[in-house]
C-alpha cells in the first residue's frame, strides 16, 4: 500500500478519501437520476484550515467521478444576509454534500434555505434501510416571514426578545388566540416532532400552534435563529412551520 500522503492543512488525504467513500458514491449515484446533463455538487464546508482541506479532497474525489464540485462556506456567514437570496444570487448547484465538521447545524439551514436537496451522514445510531443503503427523508422547518415579503429559515428554534428595559407589551397571534406579553421577557418558538410550533413565554402557557404573528408597537426587537443572533426587526414578523423543505439523502 502506497503512504499516505498529508495535505497542506494537515489532513491525511488517503483517510479523509477512504472516509468519504460512501458520501462519494451517494453522491454519483445521485447524479444519474438527476436529469442536469453536467450536474453540479455543493461542497459545504466550515473555514478552518482542516474544513478546507477535506473540502477540497472531496472535490477531486467527485472529479475523478466525472461530477463537478463547487467549495460552498455554510450560510449565513458573518456579514451576510441571514435569508434566502434572491433566485439570481442562488448558486448554480443541483445538490449539497456535507462532510462533516462542526458547522453541522448551519449546512442544514443553508439546504433549507436554498431549497436543496442535502447529502449528509446518519445520525448516530440510524441505520441504513433498503438493500441499496441510500435512504431519504424530508423534514418541516420554521418559515420566518420578515419585513418586504424576505423569508427566514430556523431549523429548530426561534427567540425573539426586546432587548431595551420596559419596552411594554406585544402582540401575539396564536393561531386565532390574542394575547398581550411584555416585550423584554425572551419568547421561544421550537418545532415539535409533529411539526407544529411550540410557543413558550414567561408569561403563559405553553401553546402549540400553526402559525404565529408577533407585533411590537414600537422599539426594536432581536431575533435569533438557531440560537445565532440574525436580525433587528421593527415590523410585525410571522412564523409557520413549513412541511418537508429540509430534503435529506443519507449513505
Amino acid at each position: 500500500m502506497p503512504p499516505r500522503t498529508p495535505l497542506a492543512s494537515g489532513v491525511d488525504a488517503a483517510a479523509t478519501e477512504l472516509d468519504h467513500d460512501r458520501l462519494v458514491s451517494a453522491a454519483v449515484r445521485i447524479a444519474r437520476e438527476l436529469p442536469a446533463a453536467r450536474p453540479v455538487v455543493g461542497i459545504l464546508r466550515g473555514w478552518g484550515r482542516r474544513d478546507r482541506g477535506q473540502a477540497r479532497a472531496l472535490r477531486q474525489s467527485l472529479a475523478r467521478h466525472g461530477l463537478r464540485g463547487a467549495e460552498l462556506s455554510p450560510v449565513p456567514e458573518a456579514g451576510e444576509s441571514h435569508r434566502v437570496p434572491p433566485a439570481r444570487r442562488r448558486p448554480r448547484i443541483h445538490f449539497l454534500l456535507y462532510a462533516g465538521g462542526s458547522q453541522c447545524a448551519r449546512a442544514l439551514r443553508a439546504a433549507a434555505l436554498w431549497n436543496l436537496p442535502l447529502l449528509i451522514e446518519r445520525t448516530a445510531g440510524e441505520n441504513s434501510s433498503g438493500l441499496t443503503g441510500l435512504s431519504a427523508q424530508r423534514l418541516a422547518v420554521i418559515g420566518i416571514h420578515l419585513p418586504g415579503n424576505a423569508l427566514d429559515i430556523a431549523v429548530r428554534q426561534a427567540t425573539i426578545t426586546c432587548l431595551q428595559p420596559h419596552a411594554g407589551n406585544a402582540l401575539l397571534l396564536l393561531g386565532n388566540e390574542k394575547i398581550s406579553t411584555p416585550a423584554d421577557r425572551p419568547l421561544r418558538i421550537d418545532l415539535t416532532a409533529q411539526g407544529t410550533l411550540q410557543v413558550r413565554g414567561e408569561t403563559f402557557a405553553t401553546r402549540h400552534v400553526r402559525r404565529l404573528r408577533y407585533e411590537r408597537p414600537w422599539s426594536t426587537y432581536r431575533l435569533d435563529v438557531d440560537g445565532i443572533p440574525a436580525h433587528d426587526v421593527r415590523a410585525p414578523l410571522c412564523l409557520e412551520p413549513m412541511p418537508g423543505r429540509l430534503h435529506l439523502f443519507h449513505p
